[in-house]
């Protein structure tokens, strides 16, 4: 796993994972802002010379924060930030995330018969996590993890969502 150390003036140093695989996932989730923990994290390991994205999600100082880490092949990893301050788009964005359809457990010869899956085209995989999800009509609390293929539902937000963060990114931080 490759980690790249920045150095923020005035700031707590965060290791900076290179998400070149999914093998950096965890490491990914588990970036901190100032010693603050994320509420939530994408990516998209994409197949080929195509750029590997992985974004983490933080609430500080009354403001969602974005920090993201993309690679392209081996090149170093370039971290970008965006703020819901300065990027009005930001919260929208995310809040798709609410609208997507609850995944639907099939547990094979145990439970209900299961189609098989389709097969990604391209080999891409897509990964959200969110630290604070809520369970059934009780509203109970829980982590959700998910990883997805081309073409479902996560795959098709966090692609919306990358295009329309576009315009956001800087390599200034909030």
């Amino acid at each position: 796993m490759r980690t790249i150390i920045l150095a923020l003036a005035g700031a707590a140093i965060l290791a900076a994972p290179a998400a070149a695989s999914e093998d950096d996932w965890p490491v990914l989730k588990g970036a901190r802002l100032d010693g603050q923990m994320p509420s939530g994290a994408f990516a998209v390991y994409r197949a080929g010379d195509l750029p590997t994205t992985g974004v983490t999600l933080f609430v500080h100082d009354k403001a969602l924060i974005a920090r993201r880490v993309e690679t392209r092949g081996g090149e170093a990893a370039a971290i970008t930030w965006a703020s819901s301050r300065t990027c009005p788009a930001l919260a929208p964005a995310l809040a798709g995330l609410e609208t997507l359809p609850p995944a639907r457990i099939e547990i094979p010869l145990a439970g209900r018969a299961a189609a098989a899956p389709d097969q990604p085209s391209d080999g891409s995989s897509y990964f959200v996590w969110v630290q604070d999800a809520r369970l059934g009509s009780a509203r109970h609390s829980g982590q959700l993890e998910l990883r997805a293929t081309d073409g479902s539902p996560p795959a098709l937000w966090m692609e919306k969502t990358l295009r329309r963060l576009a315009p956001c990114w800087t390599s200034a931080r909030p």
